[in-house]
């Protein structure tokens, strides 16, 4: 190959790069940092962009519109190791050749994004409702089924999250409510742990209806016509919305 058609093509690759990052900004608020002042950030290739780009517009408008006023800042650590968000930036540990680290990351870490940049709606709304069943004693959230307590007993509604039922703080629980829900509707099997490797993945809506029903309905707001939208038993349903309902009349 010729050094100029090498040239060509890497000017071509180059535009549809900024082409990205900047219609990453512009249609999702989100701002692709590929360096630092401390070097700990390194540029993102074009497929890891494009997952970034594809699983925003499928997560909605909803979901991203807090980031065009305020924009989530969006790097990848040269170093592994999980991710994080805070004061606006998002955190993603170096994922080598695994896009599908990059992409659980994302769903977590931005779903407290989105939360906090509405105000927080699954704290100050909805986690008391039943169904969801968190109350607050003194300062401290606590849940019937809390991860590192003794599970009080009854027919306590579960999410599965590190085989316990469910997470530490309202906050964690809506972040693996939102990775449930999108790896079950999309049956991404493997990603679904510590789910029981018999259970089918849509397993979690018959033990988590109205976390489920909050993450479509309220938090994405998915239209019905949406890929991953889907529907419960008649009965279920209103069982569901007459739950989240209830702090709401």
């Amino acid at each position: 190959m010729s050094a100029w058609i090498k040239r060509l093509l890497s000017s071509a690759t180059n535009d549809d790069h900024q082409r990205t990052v900047q219609s990453l900004y512009a249609d999702f608020g989100i701002h692709i940092v590929e360096r630092d002042e401390k070097g700990s950030a390194r540029p993102w290739n074009q497929h890891e962009l494009e997952l970034i780009s594809d699983t925003a517009r499928l997560l909605g408008r909803e979901f991203y519109q807090p980031f065009l006023q305020h924009p989530l800042h969006l790097w990848i650590d040269q170093h592994p190791g999980g991710g994080g968000f805070g004061n606006g930036w998002l955190r993603i540990g170096e994922p080598g050749r695994d896009l599908s680290v990059l992409y659980r990351v994302f769903l977590h870490e931005a779903t407290h994004a989105s939360n906090e940049y509405r105000g927080w709606p699954y704290e100050n709304e909805y986690c008391t409702c039943p169904g969801l069943d968190w109350r607050r004693e003194g300062d401290t959230w606590v849940h019937p089924r809390q991860q590192g307590r003794p599970p009080e007993p009854g027919e306590w509604e579960t999410l599965p999250v590190d085989a316990r039922d469910v997470s530490v703080a309202p906050g964690e629980d809506l972040a693996e409510m939102v990775r449930y829900y999108v790896h079950s509707v999309r049956n991404e099997r493997a990603w679904l742990w510590p789910l029981e490797k018999s259970q089918p993945p849509l397993y979690l809506w018959d033990t988590s209806p109205t976390r489920f029903v909050f993450v479509r309905d309220h938090f994405l707001k998915l239209p019905g016509d949406h890929a991953w939208y889907k529907g419960l038993p008649a009965d279920v349903e209103a069982r569901a919305a007459a739950n989240l309902a209830s702090n709401h009349s």
